[in-house]
Formats: structure tokens, C-alpha cells, sequence
């Protein structure tokens, strides 16, 4: 039953399912968040024409927008011909992939008459489709034009498995990665962390309204250091007062004005801790606020801005509601005030009681790295946080310029017509909606997301964030699938907080225990699990009308209702007296999709309360229900939304804590409410590939599952009519023996990425020392590893107007053309373009390309400006492309491919993080033979295995025989009871050594060994790391200007540095000639003059005959010298700052 339900899990989505969670946020965005947005953005207004009686205005205009509409990726040709833009055409072109978007933009005018102005006249007008630009489209989602075609992907020029869920800006791939972030509408209790801090301990509520149209909202209430007689008293902080308001004044403020009342609504018949709250009361006393006029004059005095608001109070009122947890009301909540004001001294109660608590160590503080306390910012919440941000900023704009029209009078002439203000030809000049396409192009193109409120932990403040969108990675197909669903903490990288980077207990089925980077982002990016899904935003009002069918006591008074408290999204509604009635009836309706099936719907013993959360970001996991000791019956047909009807439950985070999960169905008790649909599951994709995985030390698994991102194979189906900056393919890649059941469901055997490959572990020669195999040359002969590797050049033509420059595509020839380049131009043809299939060698030319001189001494009449081939070796041209990009200049691209056979220092690696590189190629003859005359591809180490005991491997190895003689592959799933001993039974039956030995013999002396030899079939990858990509050496060549030194790095064919250690060898060695040699005769020599009677830098130069040392006025002993330029540098930067170096002579 467990693998059926996982088979209809992928079944019809396949690898596009991994990534359900990017196309259903961005289709959250694009379809709820985004018409959100613009419809319920503020009228712009504009009043014209004041009366100076009445100071009231003649004229009102009014703006808003409506009814959001698109129009999906089209190209506009120069020629004027539109057709519609594929995916395929956007990346050779180098388009953005994007939607148009359209409004209609509703223009309301009112005149008003009277001697007071106090009856007017209105007429409005609609302009229906107006452009508020375009916005990038994610592959995969309902703007995709694929979805428009019956063809198969193939057919569109696409991968079949490709996943998508990114985006494509300037033909180039990008994905939104994931971002976690602290919960909002969530109490949490933290302790203050510094020395001499004026309060011990805080409760936060970051509080956002489910609408996005604003940013959160955080109230702060904190336990203050110093006693005042009484005790510690309690002040709160929120947004718009100065700080250090004592926390009574806002109840009093919200309408509860009795001391008795507050304390009853605190802590109930806990009459106890009533002394707890003294002296907060007599802080408010001080003050004397004791009702709330009092408290909302007191407030009035403690704004942060001043208000141009003639009535103080009024504002603060409107403050209270707005700015003072705004989240209380739902959106379509039609509640009375006085039911919000409830809600809010509910909460605020029980965040002074959470403190009170907390702080007399009676409950735990809050774990801000739990997950219950997290949630992921996906694609869509990022996107609408961005485009809330824009959308405002072009309301402004437009505001600005439509008081301009307002002002230009053409429409009073005469009869005045105020719908003349605005027609269809101003309405584009005062609508400047550049700037959201801009911006948004910008963010996924570079990275950098500037979003209110969704920056660090503790700040409210607007953050950049860095790195937020990344090149998506194409090395493998697993690389792909993996930066697809990666999840990204936004912490320092080079911080030393370890707390967040640990493996939290509370992530387990969530986020992959295995698959996170080494080094400093260990523990900070991270993986999803399989069957994981990131919850989208479902309105609060929906469980508001389900809770109405059982029996609830609804908040509208603060009178004290006993009974369980009933909260949705961090809101206490109502009390009930049944609490196993409404669970019951909530559960229902998540098993019947009345709320959605990703709802969590916690009863919580412990705290006492049943909560409803369908907010955005929660990580959400299915797991098969029981009841009565057994797992529900199974439905018929194979459909997942069957399955979740019939037995299956999503549960998050916070349910994971009140529920009872067994592991196996053979470990269900009565107790138990849920089964894990299999253990696997808790692991990622990537390590989901590694066969038997629970029978490897923990860190091998993680250094597989980075490798296996760089392993080749084929990395798109496509990849013949793909253009890539570089491609790996592998010639011949096999499909392993030993897989596990989550790669037969994810596609992964039409992917492939290595080879079965003969692996003798053993020592031979000695060349496989230190991690390092031997390879067999006759195995690579007939095409063990090999591969192709495809390049890109690309290159257009550029025209400035202004300087007359113009670039086109051409054969340069000789005669005509200045800096003629000193390569070869065998394979361009006339028209600047290489021929197919022809063969480039290092530095020739690919890319023929010439720029008109206006005017040449020399009688040139061009510049040669081609592109030369680099790298050393030797490649073909595979295929040529021209078109015009967006821009409307002609490019050309040029595909090369060149092939890749192994060579000594190529690095592989088997599925166990047991990498190694290649020590030596071995004739086949040399190599040791069974008696059967089998010889081993490759022979790995023995010492590489003790230490990092991947028993694993072994067993891979053990079964791989044991398929290959039966003819079958092999079921390596983790966590499937495969035991060795299982193993050994059938290699005895099928008259093998029990475990896989065999007796071989030297292929050199052909002597039999003495020792047995572990051999047999291993799934070893070809990783990225050749030798060929990272050969470095040089001559002479390019120098840094500024200190005469060889520059670094392989690209820029730099030097190698000789640093402080490398000095200190040479010197122990006494080798003082060769010192000087290589720090300053070949790096920076430079011959100069210093003055002999000071021993400064001097003027000699004896072309010129000019002699002058500018310190101490001589003008005739001097002494050449050669030193290096540093050195003069170095004594130049020192005299200007007063210190002379002198130089001693003989």
C-alpha cells in the first residue's frame, strides 16, 4: 500500500510534482495576491478648486484600478508580425519570458453646488484593458504558453522531465529559492541577550494582516529590570508611540478599565498570580490614566510623528485599530468593533500571561529554530511582498502628475467638463508602469529582493536581501530538481551561531537530515524532503463559518467564558464546552476538502486550545491515518485526491507535536493516530538516489548528495537544441543495477548518471594510494566515462548612432583591417560565421566580427573585434545560430563541443561519498584477472573504507552480483530490512563466494595472489572536476598596472604566487639566487635611481640628462638600482606618510 500511494502521488504530474510548491505560489500570486493588490489599493485622489468660505473643495477626482487581466509571452517583431514566445525562443533569443498585464482604470468625478457645497453631481468613466507592463512568467504555470498546446513537451522543444517552476529574464534560467522566516501572528517569549539590558525578558506578536496589502505590525511587551516598590512592571513598544508605554494604559485604551477586570481577564481564577500585575497597575496610576479618555490622551502625547490630524484622539483611535495587531480582523470579517477590541485585550492578556509565566521559569522560552514557529517565504509571498512595494510607489507617481493635468485648466474653458481631464492619450503619460516591469526583472535578475518586513529576525525594517534568486543549475538533472526545492535560511553565512544550523528534532519528515552543503552554509541551506509541500494562503473566513455549525461561545464581550479557547491563525474567536466535537467537525471537513487539505487543526492538551492555521509558508507532509490500530482502508481508484479522501492526512509542523506517528505499519498500537507512508520519505531527492543509505555513516551521505549534483549524465533530453554556457553529457551512461523505488518514481532511470562499472578493491602498484583508483584502459578504450563537453560563444552587432561606430559580421581580411589578430581564420566564412563541423584548435577564431574606423592614419577602414576560441584543446563546431535579440541587433551563438575521455587526476566517485581521482591508466594486460579471465575497470583503495564505514558500497557490490546473475536490478530502498546476511544466502546459492570474494591474478607476473579480492559491479559517476578545466601554467603575461605584478587567477591567465611560505622554504633550502629570481625578476623588476649621499628615490634620467634628488638638493652622486616596484611603490606610500626608508649603500 505505501509505494501505491506514492506511485499516485507522482503518477500524473511526474517530476513537475517535485516542484508543486513554486508553480502553486506563483499561481497563488498571479491569480489572488497580485488583483488583491490593485483593487484594493486606496482611490488616488485630487481635490481642485477650494472655496474660501466653507474651505471645502469645488471639483473631487478620484482613480482606482480594477479587474486584472493578461496576456500571455508574445513576440513583437521589428517587422510588426506578433507570434507567441516559447520557452525554447526566449532562451536562444535572450527574451524575457513575461506576461502582459492589463487593468481597467476607473476615473470618478464629482462637481459640487450649493451654497455650502453640499450636493454634487458625478460621472465616471471606465478605460478597460490600459498596460501596467509586464511580468515574468514561471514555466509550468497557467501564464505558460505551453499549457495553451496539445503537443507533448518534445515537440515544443522542451524536456520531458523537465520540472520548471523558474523563470526566464534575458534568456537566462533563474530560480526563487525559498526563504524560511520567523512565523507572524505567533506569541513568542524570548530572553533579553544583553549585559545591561533595562528589561529581562520580551513577548513579541509580529502581526500581519491575511490581506499582504500592508506590512507586519509588531507589538513588543517587556518585563522591565528595575523593581518599582511593587514588583517589575510590564511596558509595551508598537509602531507610531514612542516606546516604553506601560502595558496597562492599552487595555484601558481598548476599553477595559477596571483593575479587577484586567486581572481576570490575565489570569482568570488563578487568583495567585495576581500580585504579579501590582506593579504595572501602580505605574498606570502614576500617571493617573484611569479610563480610557485618559488613556488615549496619554497616548496622544507619546506619538512618534506629529499628525496634521486637527483631532489628536481621533488619530490615536484610528491607530489603535489599524497599527495595534491588525490581524485580529479577517479579511470579509464583518464583526463590531467592539468584538476586535475583545479580540485584541484577549491576546494581548495572553501574551502578558505567556511573560509572566516565562519569566518565572513555570514554561519553557520559545525556540525561534523550531519549525512550528517557522514558515517558508515561497515564490508567490516574495513576488507580492515585491509587488505591493511598486504598485504603491506608482500610485504616488501618478498622484503627482494627475494634479498636474488637474491643474492644466483646458478643461474649465467655457462650460466646465471635468471627465475631460483624463482621455486615452494622458492617462499613458501619467501612468509610468516602467517601473514595475523594471524592478521586478531587476530582483530575479540580479538576486537582490529590497522587501518591507521580510528582513531579519528581529528588525520590521525594509531589508535587502542578497542572492534571493540564482542561475538555475543545469549541471545535472538531479542539480536541477535539487536548487528547485532548496530552502534557504537568511542568517549570516560567516556568523558563528551554531543554534540555527543544527538539525532541530522538530524538522524530521520535513527537511532532509542529509542534504546540506559543507562549509560555511552547513546547516543553512537546505533540502525538502520528498513528499513535501509548502502551504498556500486560504482565507480565515472559511473555518470561521465551519466552527458555526458546532457549539461555540463567540468572542464579542470580554466577559469571561469558561471552556476550551477556540483560535484561527493566532486569534482566539470563541470558547466551546465541547472541544472533541469541533476538532471532529474540523477534521471533517480537512478529509472532505470543505478546508483545504493543507490546513493544520491542532488540540492541544498543553496549552489547552484547539487552533486552525491555514496561513502561508507551513511545510506540510502526508501521512496514512489510523484508527482503532490500523491503517484505513485504501481507495479504489489511483487518484491522490482519493487517497487523501480515503486515508491519507497532511499534517505540519505544530500538529507533528500533538499527534502519535508509528514508523511501520507493524508497529501500530491503539495509541497511535498515524502511520509515515514509508521512512524514506523523511530523506531528500538527492539522497533518496543512495541505495541502502541507513547502512552508511551519516556525513557519507552528505558528501554524496553534493556530488551527485555534479555527477554527469544527461542533464536535459533536450540538450542537443539547448544553449548553455557549459554543458557535461555522458557518452554511454548506464542505469544502475541497485536503484532505490523514489528513482523509478521520479524518472531518474531516463536520466542517467554513471556506470556500472568492475570495481576490485585492493592494492595494486600503489597508484591507488590516498583516495585515488586505478583506471582500466582497455574499459575507457571502449568508452567507460567518456563524455562531451559543449561550450557556448556568443556575439552581436552593436551600432552607436552618436559616434558613427557600427559592428557587423564578416571575415576580417588583412589589408584593410587594424589589430588583425594573430590566429587562425580557417573556419569563418565570409559572412562572419564558422562552418559546421569544423575543427577549432586553441586561439582561433569562432566568431568573425569587424568595426568601422571613421578616420586611420594607417588607411585602415576597419577593426578586427572577432572572438577567439579559448582553452587548449581542441573542439568541434557543433552548431550556429543567428537571429535578433530583444534589442533588435543580429547575434550570433556558436555551439562547440569537444570530447572528454578520462585522464590521470579526472575525478569519480561511487554513491557512498567515496570519491577519488584517476592515479593511473593501466593497460589491460597489467591488470589483474579472475580465473574466469574478468578483469576490474577500476581498483579502489581497502583503506577507503574502514574509517569511513560505507557498508553500503559493499552490499551494492554484493547485489549488483547477485542481479547480474539473475538478470534482474535490485531493490536498494532504505530502510527495507535488506540485511547482509539476506545477501550472503544468495550468493551461496547462486555458487559464489559467500561474500564476493575472488581469487585473482597479477595481470604482470600472473602469479596467483595470495589474498582474496572484494570485486564485483559498482555504480561510480563522472564528476565535473577535470583536469583538463583547471591546468594552469605561464610565461609572461598580463600584469596588474598598479604594482607590476603578474595578476591571479586561471581565467585571467594570471601568476602563481609565491607567498610567505613558499619564501621561507626557499630559504631554509639556501637558495638565495633562486629567492630573488622568482620574487623579483620575474614578477616586478624595475631599474631606478637613488641619490647616494641620502639614500631616497631620485630623478636620473639620462636621455634627458637630468639628475635631481628632490630631498637633499644633490645633482650628482647617484647610484641605478634595480628593485622591485612594489618596493618602490612600498617606500613612496611611506614617505607621504612621514617615514623615509633610506637605502645604504657600500
Amino acid at each position: 500500500m505505501d509505494w501505491e500511494a506514492i506511485r499516485s502521488f507522482f503518477v500524473n504530474q511526474g517530476p513537475q510534482k517535485l516542484v508543486e510548491h513554486q508553480i502553486e505560489s506563483y499561481e497563488d500570486f498571479i491569480r489572488v495576491k497580485l488583483p488583491l493588490i490593485v483593487s484594493s489599493a486606496a482611490p488616488i485622489v485630487v481635490w481642485h478648486e477650494q472655496d474660501e468660505v466653507t474651505k471645502k473643495y469645488k471639483y473631487e477626482f478620484r482613480l482606482s484600478f480594477e479587474n486584472i487581466t493578461y496576456i500571455k509571452p508574445r513576440i513583437h517583431e521589428a517587422t510588426g508580425r506578433v507570434k507567441p514566445m516559447f520557452p525554447q525562443e526566449a532562451r536562444l533569443r535572450n527574451f524575457t519570458y513575461a506576461a502582459q498585464m492589463f487593468a481597467d482604470v476607473r476615473f470618478v468625478t464629482r462637481m459640487y453646488s450649493g451654497e455650502k457645497l453640499d450636493t454634487f453631481t458625478e460621472q465616471s468613466r471606465v478605460f478597460e484593458g490600459i498596460s501596467l507592463g509586464k511580468i515574468p512568467v514561471m514555466l509550468g504555470s497557467s501564464l505558460c504558453i505551453m499549457k495553451d498546446y496539445p503537443m507533448s513537451y518534445e515537440e515544443l522543444g522542451e524536456c520531458p522531465n523537465d520540472p520548471f517552476g523558474y523563470f526566464i529574464i534575458h534568456g537566462s534560467e533563474r530560480t526563487i529559492l525559498c526563504q524560511e522566516k520567523v512565523a507572524d501572528n505567533r506569541i513568542m517569549v524570548f530572553a533579553s541577550k544583553k549585559t545591561a539590558a533595562k528589561y529581562t525578558h520580551t513577548v513579541e506578536l509580529k502581526s500581519l494582516h491575511e490581506s499582504f496589502t500592508m506590512p507586519p505590525k509588531k507589538l513588543e511587551i517587556r518585563m522591565n529590570t528595575k523593581f518599582n516598590g511593587f514588583g517589575q512592571p510590564l511596558t509595551a513598544c508598537f509602531p507610531r508611540f514612542r516606546e516604553d508605554i506601560p502595558a496597562m494604559v492599552i487595555f484601558r485604551a481598548l476599553g477595559l478599565e477596571a483593575d479587577e477586570d484586567i486581572v481576570k481577564l490575565v489570569w482568570g481564577t488563578n487568583t495567585e498570580q495576581y500580585e504579579s500585575l501590582t506593579a504595572s497597575f501602580r505605574e498606570c496610576s502614576d500617571i493617573k490614566v484611569y479610563s480610557r479618555e485618559d488613556a488615549i490622551e496619554y497616548l496622544s502625547h507619546h506619538l512618534q510623528y506629529g499628525t496634521n490630524m486637527e483631532d489628536k484622539k481621533e488619530y490615536v483611535r484610528m491607530l489603535l485599530e489599524t497599527e495595534l495587531l491588525p490581524h485580529v480582523k479577517f479579511g470579509g470579517d464583518t464583526a463590531s468593533k467592539q468584538t476586535f477590541e475583545s479580540r485584541k485585550c484577549i491576546l494581548i492578556s495572553l501574551m502578558i500571561k505567556r511573560l509572566v509565566l516565562t519569566v518565572q521559569g513555570k514554561i519553557p522560552l520559545d525556540d525561534r529554530d523550531a519549525y512550528p514557529n517557522k514558515r517558508v517565504v515561497t515564490t508567490g509571498a516574495l513576488l507580492t511582498h515585491l509587488f505591493r512595494q511598486l504598485f504603491q510607489k506608482v500610485c504616488k507617481d501618478v498622484r503627482g502628475k494627475f494634479v498636474h493635468e488637474v491643474n492644466n485648466d483646458t478643461w474649465k474653458k467655457g462650460e466646465p467638463r471635468p471627465l475631460e481631464v483624463l482621455n486615452i492619450n494622458n492617462l499613458y503619460k501619467i501612468l509610468k508602469v516602467s517601473t514595475i516591469e523594471g524592478k521586478l526583472k531587476q530582483a530575479l535578475a540580479t538576486g537582490n529582493f529590497t522587501v518591507q518586513g521580510v528582513g531579519p529576525a528581529n528588525s520590521g525594517s525594509t531589508a535587502t536581501k542578497v542572492g534571493v534568486s540564482q542561475v538555475l543549475n543545469r549541471l545535472s538533472y538531479l542539480a536541477t530538481v535539487s536548487h528547485l526545492r532548496r530552502i534557504q535560511t537568511p542568517v549570516e553565512k560567516s556568523g558563528k551561531l551554531l543554534a540555527p544550523r543544527k538539525l532541530h528534532g522538530t524538522s524530521f519528515g520535513y527537511v532532509c537530515p542529509v542534504e546540506t552543503p559543507e562549509g560555511h552554509s552547513v546547516g543553512i541551506v537546505k533540502a525538502m524532503s520528498m513528499m513535501t509541500s509548502i502551504s498556500q494562503h486560504t482565507p480565515s473566513m472559511i473555518a470561521m463559518h465551519l466552527i458555526d455549525t458546532a457549539e461555540v461561545d463567540w468572542i464579542t464581550t470580554l466577559e469571561n467564558v469558561p471552556g476550551t479557547p477556540v483560535s484561527i491563525n493566532g486569534v482566539i474567536v470563541a470558547y466551546t464546552q465541547k472541544p472533541a466535537l469541533v476538532f471532529n467537525v474540523l477534521k471533517e471537513a480537512k478529509r472532505t476538502f470543505v478546508l483545504h487539505p493543507h490546513s493544520g487543526i491542532t488540540w492541544s492538551v498543553t496549552k489547552q486550545e484547539i487552533s486552525i492555521e491555514t496561513d502561508g509558508g507551513r511545510i506540510v507532509r502526508p501521512l496514512f491515518r489510523v484508527q482503532d490500530g490500523k491503517i484505513l482502508e485504501k481507495p479504489t481508484s489511483s487518484d491522490w485526491n482519493d487517497w487523501v479522501k480515503a486515508n491519507i492526512e497532511y499534517i505540519d509542523s505544530t500538529e507533528s507535536d500533538t499527534v502519535r506517528i508509528a514508523m511501520m505499519p507493524g508497529e501500530i498500537t491503539a495509541q497511535h493516530t498515524h502511520c509515515e507512508i514509508h521512512p524514506s520519505l523523511m530523506l531528500g531527492h538527492m539522497a533518496s538516489t543512495i541505495p541502502m543509505s541507513d547502512h552508511n555513516q551519516s556525513p557519507r551521505n552528505t558528501y554524496q548528495s553534493a556530488m551527485g549534483k555534479q555527477a554527469m549524465g544527461l542533464y536535459a533530453k533536450n540538450y542537443s537544441k539547448r544553449l548553455d554556457k557549459n554543458g557535461y553529457v555522458l557518452c554511454s551512461p548506464m542505469r544502475p543495477f541497485v536503484e532505490t523505488r523514489m528513482m523509478n518514481v521520479m524518472k531518474i532511470q531516463e536520466m542517467p548518471f554513471g556506470y556500472n562499472a568492475i570495481v576490485a578493491i585492493g592494492i595494486y602498484s600503489g597508484y591507488n594510494q590516498e583516495d585515488s583508483v586505478i583506471l582500466n584502459k582497455g574499459a575507457l578504450h571502449r568508452g567507460l566515462f567518456r563524455s562531451l563537453y559543449y561550450t557556448i560563444y556568443k556575439d552581436e552587432e552593436h551600432r552607436n548612432v552618436a559616434s558613427g561606430k557600427e559592428e557587423k559580421f564578416a571575415k576580417p581580411r588583412r589589408e584593410n583591417t587594424r589589430g588583425y589578430k594573430n590566429s587562425s581564420y580557417h573556419a569563418i566564412q565570409e559572412n562572419g560565421m564558422p562552418a559546421v563541423n569544423s575543427i577549432i584548435q586553441a586561439n582561433d577564431i569562432v566568431i568573425g566580427k569587424v568595426t568601422n574606423l571613421k578616420s586611420d592614419s594607417h588607411g585602415y577602414t576597419f577593426r578586427d573585434s572577432s572572438t577567439t576560441h579559448k582553452g587548449a584543446e581542441a573542439c568541434r563546431v557543433d552548431g550556429v545560430w543567428q537571429d535578433k535579440n530583444s534589442d533588435g541587433y543580429p547575434f550570433i551563438k556558436v555551439r562547440a563541443v569537444s570530447e572528454r575521455v578520462p585522464e590521470i587526476g579526472d575525478k569519480v566517485s561511487s554513491r557512498h561519498g567515496q570519491k577519488g581521482t584517476c592515479g593511473i591508466i593501466l593497460n589491460e594486460e597489467d591488470m589483474p584477472y579472475t580465473a574466469s579471465g574478468l578483469r576490474p575497470d577500476i581498483i579502489m583503495n581497502p583503506h577507503a573504507v574502514p574509517s569511513r564505514m560505507t557498508i553500503a558500497q559493499l552490499m551494492e557490490t554484493m547485489f549488483g552480483k547477485i542481479c547480474t546473475e539473475k538478470g534482474t536490478m535490485g531493490d536498494g530502498t532504505p530502510y527495507s530490512h535488506l540485511k547482509i546476511e539476506d545477501l550472503r544466502k544468495h550468493m551461496v546459492e547462486l555458487g559464489m563466494h559467500p561474500y564476493g570474494n575472488e581469487i585473482m591474478y597479477n595481470g604482470q607476473t600472473g602469479e596467483m595472489m595470495e589474498a582474496e579480492i572484494f570485486m564485483g559491479p559498482t555504480f561510480y559517476q563522472r564528476l565535473k572536476h577535470m583536469v583538463s578545466d583547471k591546468i594552469h601554467s605561464r610565461n609572461k603575461g598580463p600584469i596588474v598596472s598598479l604594482t607590476r605584478q603578474p595578476c591571479e587567477g586561471r581565467s585571467r591567465d594570471g601568476g602563481l604566487r609565491v607567498g610567505e611560505m613558499e619564501r621561507d622554504c626557499m630559504l631554509s633550502h639556501g637558495t638565495a639566487m633562486f629567492t630573488k629570481e622568482r620574487l623579483m625578476d620575474v614578477s616586478d623588476p624595475f631599474h631606478t635611481g637613488f641619490c647616494k649621499n641620502c639614500g631616497v628615490l631620485a630623478v636620473v634620467n639620462k636621455e634627458a640628462s637630468l639628475y635631481d634628488c628632490g630631498t637633499c638638493g644633490v645633482q650628482t652622486e647617484f647610484e641605478m638600482k634595480t628593485i622591485p616596484y612594489a618596493m618602490k611603490l612600498w617606500c613612496q606610500e611611506l614617505e607621504a606618510m612621514h617615514i623615509v626608508p633610506r637605502l645604504v649603500f657600500e
